[in-house]
């Protein structure tokens, strides 16, 4: 971890510079050099103990020094005379060179000792000036903390002296050194290829579709990654089994489950979408709910990775059986699950792939890819027999061969240490095969790999979230090319491409990874990986006190509390004894405030603070004496101010701040939900890059100063129609995505004063959203809430349009259709008044992906000449359309038609142009109904 604790030690420098307007250029260029050094390839011959523990060193003085930047550069930031700045910007100085010059220092020893010095004298030399620079150091700094560094070099030292000869321990070294090849394309199912098991996937189908009248639960048995998921998937998107199904659920439970949450995953999972009502309803009442609306229709039920009866025992009874042939498909580890859920059927036993299927797949995964010469398959045939006929540790392998690419000393490293790690337990096997996709990871990819414990088993994670949380904890490899954002990106593509984690959602646009999760067994090696370096603390409600105090013992570990009652997060929080942790995220299913805030008031040094799953019933004011915070994510209700929640001005100390997030629970009916009042002292947080609200009102906007510049701000969601002022929009010069947000009288003073036409001052947007909060109020048909301004106001940049509950007549769309670089339109529940769209004449020129959901849409009049472009369109839960316009044969461009929870007319039109196209050119179009 010492590449990522120097280059967060950069990025921090890089902040102070911004915050402080100090030049500080010389210590990042000097810091930069020495990441060089480290990243450079080389042979290493010297003793790997005794170079690990100088690396935990230089980790160790950049994290401290991180914290001592922060606070010096805020004495700089609050010095009221140019006397007293620039004392406060020497002093920063000052340390900053001594934190350079002793990680140089420690740098030339590691230098040394990775080319293998034999040279004792010379090593001497370097050592003793180290020592007397850490003497100077400690004498003008008063730090206790540069004692310890003194201390370090003469333990070193003495280490040395015990040695009569270097210790040669590289063996595999560099394997482990290996840089990042070509990015290779990688599908959203990799784990749905299904390479052999043809015959027990007919079987399987056979059970399901067939046979006796009453409800049957048919199993698969087999050990972690194994198949028994993709299987399951397999046959739960077969054609043939949808089409003999009313009602298709699916739902994982994992080994840490919720029942609760498992009833509204199956409820979200039959209606095709997410019921707020089903929030407010208690475990009995959601249950009662998924029996109603089984009770009939045939249905097939899915459950994935469950591990205990009781979790069965849970749940069995909100599956009715009306003699109508409904079927569960259940997929476990343990047998006697399966045995005591079984309907009479004997449980499927999941086998191992045999050699040729082994082959088959890595073939697919690696060689069908690129061009290998033959020697290449010889070699790649011996790593597939090796890999023991397990499904997940060959995709795991591959992931990392096609990284190798055509290096054949590599990949006859890879299977001799395939070979090496087997062992008569396959569990054992697998575990150290997917260790070694761990270790050949680039320095900057494993603390983005490890970061992944902290999440609950199973949790859907969202990508944008992730990038956010990655930024502020300092993980992402510095270049000065791309933005933050980007290289997050990168990063979670190349461990993609690794199979190390796998895509739950795309973007239905553009085909960008939207979700992720991992692997349960990758997930165990994760966790057991981070914890052994002391990387994360994850505590759970059944952990020994023990064991997790065991994981507190280093100044950077990260806090994850994953708990089913909160009112247990207090003492979870209490026995943690590191005041330093840096990161805590709470995973709560009953969420309260409870004394909360108090527990957490301890931790000063916090970096990350994610509480969006505790209910908080006011904004805590001890949060921003946490200056350090570069993300904060809270979720917050008003219990006695029926005006909104004030956010108090001193916000604005949270100087570093990076990731803004403040949400109303989901859980709260909209008569509860108040408004968020903010500050217009959140205009002096320069360092905010992403800026997330719920519902939100802009106090004393008129005062905020044209010095008060967000300059970072690249994503702005939940902004308040009445606050897109032109004052406004001049401090968000590089915005790149803006969500507008407010209730129908906001937007409708908005058209009054014509704010919208202060849009222009935005030049750098490229995505923009226009969204109606519900009232639960009934609207008056007229006046429209929004009147849309002309071309001139918007940015020519502008790609991504979307419209939620704007009620626009549909000739007002016509002005989007002069967008120059329009690409993505999004029209959803309420958009557009009216039960017939006839598209003008000019239509949509470069438009690629249309999306319609939740309209009352009869009748749309269109031909391919009103979109020319189009590749995608999406239509969803319209179900007073009566078709798709029929000329849409002759779009040439268009590549998918997806249709769900509509009109049948719908998808039939859909399918005649699948027909039309295939005969009249001879091309294919992918359609999907459900």
């Amino acid at each position: 971890m010492t590449i990522v604790a120097i280059s967060s030690l950069m990025i921090t420098i890089q902040q102070s510079m911004q915050v402080t307007g100090c030049n500080l250029e010389s210590f990042y260029e000097k810091l930069e050099s020495l990441i060089a050094v480290m990243e450079k390839p080389s042979s290493i011959t010297g003793d790997l103990e005794a170079l690990a523990s100088l690396e935990l060193q230089i980790a160790e003085v950049a994290y401290r020094a991180e914290k001592e930047i922060d606070s010096k550069s805020i004495e700089v930031v609050r010095a009221k005379t140019d006397t007293l700045r620039g004392r406060a910007f020497w002093k920063l100085s000052c340390f900053l060179e001594q934190v350079v010059e002793n990680i140089d220092f420690i740098m030339k020893e590691w230098m040394a000792i990775r080319d293998g010095c034999n040279n004792m004298k010379e090593y001497m030399i370097v050592s003793e000036s180290s020592k007397s620079f850490l003497a100077k150091t400690e004498m003008r700094q008063g730090l206790t903390f540069w004692k310890r560094a003194v201390r370090h070099v003469d333990s070193m030292m003495n280490k040395w002296r015990k040695k009569q000869s270097m210790c040669t321990k590289s063996k595999d070294v560099e394997a482990q050194n290996l840089t990042l090849g070509s990015t290779s394309r990688h599908s959203l199912e990799h784990e749905n290829m299904m390479v052999g098991h043809e015959n027990e996937f007919e079987m399987m189908q056979d059970q399901l579709t067939r046979g006796a009248c009453d409800l049957e639960v048919v199993s698969i048995v087999g050990m972690g990654g194994i198949g028994k998921t993709t299987l399951a998937n397999k046959i739960y998107t077969d054609p043939f089994v949808m089409s003999c199904f009313d009602k298709r659920a699916k739902v994982t439970i994992s080994q840490d489950y919720c029942v609760r949450n498992v009833l509204l995953h199956l409820l979200s999972s039959i209606s095709g979408k997410t019921d707020q009502t089903h929030e407010e309803q208690d475990d009995g009442q959601l249950a009662d709910q998924l029996q109603k609306l089984l009770k009939g229709p045939r249905y097939l039920v899915v459950i994935d990775d469950i591990w205990t009866t009781g979790a069965w025992d849970d749940i069995k009874l909100c599956f009715p059986d009306c003699t109508c042939r409904s079927r569960i498909l259940m997929t476990t580890r343990n047998m006697e699950v399966a045995e005591y859920a079984s309907s009479g059927r004997p449980p499927y036993q999941m086998r191992l792939m045999n050699f040729d299927e082994s082959w088959s797949l890595l073939y697919e995964k690696v060689f069908a890819r690129g061009f290998f010469p033959h020697e290449f398959e010889q070699l790649g045939k011996q790593i597939a027999s090796k890999c023991k006929g397990l499904p997940l540790m060959i995709v795991v392998i591959a992931g990392l061969l096609s990284k190798i690419g055509n290096r054949f000393d590599q990949w006859r490293s890879v299977a001799e240490n395939v070979s090496s790690v087997m062992s008569t337990d396959l569990d054992v096997q697998c575990m150290r095969v997917l260790a070694l996709s761990y270790h050949h990871l680039p320095h900057h990819l494993r603390a983005c790999f490890l970061y992944f414990a902290l999440f609950p088993e199973d949790k859907v994670i969202f990508v944008n979230e992730l990038v956010k949380l990655w930024a502020a904890e300092g993980f992402l490899k510095v270049d000065e090319t791309k933005s933050m954002e980007q290289v997050a990106k990168q990063s979670l593509k190349d461990l993609v491409d690794r199979s190390l984690v796998f895509i739950q959602r795309v973007s239905s646009f553009d085909g960008k990874i939207k979700a992720c999760g991992m692997h349960d067994v990758i997930r165990e090696l994760c966790l057991r990986e981070a914890r052994k370096i002391n990387f994360v603390n994850v505590i759970m409600d059944n952990q020994n006190p023990s064991e997790q105090a065991r994981h507190c013992s280093t100044a950077r570990v990260r806090i994850s509390i994953q708990s089913k009652q909160s009112k247990i997060v207090v003492n979870q929080l209490s026995m943690v004894r590191n005041n330093d942790s840096c990161s805590i995220l709470l995973s709560v299913d009953d969420p309260s405030s409870s004394k909360m805030m108090q527990a957490l008031k301890r931790f000063k040094v916090l970096r990350v603070l994610d509480l969006a799953s505790s209910t908080l019933n006011a904004f805590p004011s001890c949060i921003v004496e946490l200056f350090h915070l570069r993300y904060l994510a809270l979720s917050v209700y008003s219990s006695t101010n029926d005006r909104g929640i004030d956010i108090p001005p001193s916000i604005a100390n949270l100087q570093y701040l990076q990731t803004l997030i403040l949400k109303s629970p989901t859980s709260l009916a909209w008569k509860y939900s108040r408004p968020f009042i903010l500050p217009s002292e959140i205009f002096k947080m320069s360092q905010l890059r992403h800026l997330s609200l719920d519902w939100n009102y802009l106090k004393q906007h008129e005062s905020i100063e044209r010095s008060w510049l967000l300059r970072n701000l690249q994503c702005l969601s939940g902004w308040n129609p009445l606050s897109c002022t032109s004052s406004i929009f001049r401090l968000l010069p590089n915005v790149k995505k803006l969500q507008i947000y407010g209730i129908l009288e906001g937007y409708i003073r908005s058209n009054k004063d014509e704010v919208f036409h202060a849009l222009c001052y935005l030049d750098q947007l490229k995505e923009l959203k226009f969204k109606m909060k519900k009232t639960g109020i009934a609207r008056p048909m007229f006046p429209t809430p929004l009147i849309l301004p002309s071309i001139g106001t918007f940015s020519k940049n502008l790609k991504k349009l979307a419209f939620r509950g704007t009620r626009l007549h549909w000739k007002d769309l016509e002005i989007l259709g002069k967008f120059p670089k329009l690409k993505a339109l999004k029209l959803g529940y309420d958009a557009c008044l009216g039960t017939d769209w006839e598209v003008g004449e000019e239509g949509f020129p470069h438009l690629k992906f249309l999306r319609l959901k939740q309209l009352y849409l009869h009748k749309w009049i269109a031909s391919s000449d009103h979109f020319p472009c189009l590749e995608r369109l999406v239509i969803n839960r319209c179900w007073s359309m009566y078709s798709i316009p029929q000329d849409f044969v002759d779009i040439t461009t268009l590549q998918l038609i997806h249709v769900t929870d509509s009109a049948e007319s719908v998808g039939n039109s859909a399918k005649k142009i699948q027909q039309e196209i295939e005969d009249n050119y001879g091309s294919s179009v992918e359609v999907c109904i459900s």
